[in-house]
């Protein structure tokens, strides 16, 4: 099963990145564009971090995760409602 949920530019990234590596699959970071980040790659988190920089690039965007250990490592980030 998947779980998806919408992703704000109002979270504590640094904070919801090391909960990222909690996890024990691959999340990703997915534009409306299609663009897919692998939130484990070093790589992958830098870029997220240089998208944050540009909100317009963030809208639609989602943040896929494929087991419930790792929805609930992430549950906190799926309440978090856009200001």
């Amino acid at each position: 099963m998947e779980y998806t949920f919408p992703f704000y530019n109002t979270i504590d990234l640094k904070q919801f990145l090391a909960d990222v590596k909690k996890c024990e699959n691959e999340v990703f970071f997915e534009s409306t564009e299609g663009d897919r980040l692998a939130l484990h790659s070093a790589l992958s988190q830098f870029i997220l971090y240089s998208v944050c920089t540009q909100p317009e690039l963030l809208t639609g965007a989602i943040i896929r995760c494929s087991c419930q250990h790792d929805r609930d490592i992430l549950s906190p980030y799926f309440r978090i409602q856009e200001p």
